[in-house]
């Protein structure tokens, strides 16, 4: 699946930030499957890209970090779930949806457990995809404002301790 290459470079100039909430990667080595999705996807307005390998998913997350990666669980280099573990490391924010044809209660559990977003049986309906898509950048979103929330909170405690200082001092200070 070379035809991303292009796109790479298209988009390499931009921030990561520019792709985190709306860029979404497909992972699957059916390659007429990833074009149905991704016409799914784009229909829509999303930023869609494929890869058909772990390798080349992993190059992909670690140029551009997707926000979303649906990921079919049986890839010819390495399992959809191992893959879950890589992305995890590398793009932590990436919220992960496992595909696959062949659901089973086990694959499912090592999923969850891996970090997978949601496990998703082939085929897929696209009201259901659609709808997990809008959900997983809902989560995104309720992350990003939980994190500046955090961020806030932590800024204006650190100038309230500064405040408490200088009280302290001009207490000591008068006390003298």
């Amino acid at each position: 699946m070379k035809r991303n290459y292009d796109i790479i470079k298209l988009l390499k100039g931009r921030k990561a930030t520019d792709l985190q909430f709306s860029g979404i990667l497909i992972v699957d080595d059916d390659a007429g499957f990833c074009d149905n999705l991704k016409d799914i996807l784009e229909g829509e307005g999303y930023t869609v890209l494929c890869a058909g390998t772990s390798a080349e998913a992993a190059r992909i997350t670690r140029d551009l970090k997707p926000g979303l990666a649906l990921v079919d669980l049986k890839l010819p280099d390495k399992p959809g779930t191992a893959l879950l573990s890589d992305f995890k490391i590398s793009n932590p924010d990436c919220v992960c949806i496992l595909m696959t044809a062949y659901a089973d209660v086990d694959s499912a559990v090592v999923a969850l457990e891996k970090g997978a977003f949601y496990y998703l049986q082939k085929p897929v309906r696209p009201a259901e995809l659609l709808e997990l898509v809008e959900l997983a950048f809902e989560t995104l979103r309720l992350k990003a404002e939980k994190r500046q929330a955090e961020d806030a909170l932590l800024a204006r405690n650190k100038e309230l301790e500064e405040i408490v200082e200088r009280l302290k001092k001009m207490i000591n200070g008068s006390s003298e």
